[in-house]
């Protein structure tokens, strides 16, 4: 079950958390979500571990398909290192 919450904020506090949820690749209410989660639990989400490669890659101009290519070279390299049976 989730519930709403309602706070006031000032229009600069609202700006500065669009321009970080904007940076983080969230929108405002998940941005303001992740951000209780870490607090609370004390854990970083998977959103905020994966928003510097978000930035990196969204300024590469690398495409999709190149990415995905990527990922699957470093996942079977990676594979073939702990499986050296492979390596043979």
């Amino acid at each position: 079950m989730t519930r709403t919450i309602e706070i006031p904020l000032s229009e600069e506090l609202l700006k500065r958390v669009d321009e970080k949820a904007q940076s983080a690749g969230l929108e405002r209410d998940a941005y303001i979500r992740a951000i209780l989660s870490k607090d609370v639990t004390g854990k970083s989400s998977i959103s905020e571990i994966l928003s510097p490669l978000r930035t990196q890659v969204a300024g590469s101009g690398i495409s999709d398909e190149e990415l995905d290519r990527l990922f699957f070279e470093a996942r079977e390299e990676s594979h073939g290192d702990r499986n050296p049976s492979k390596n043979r």
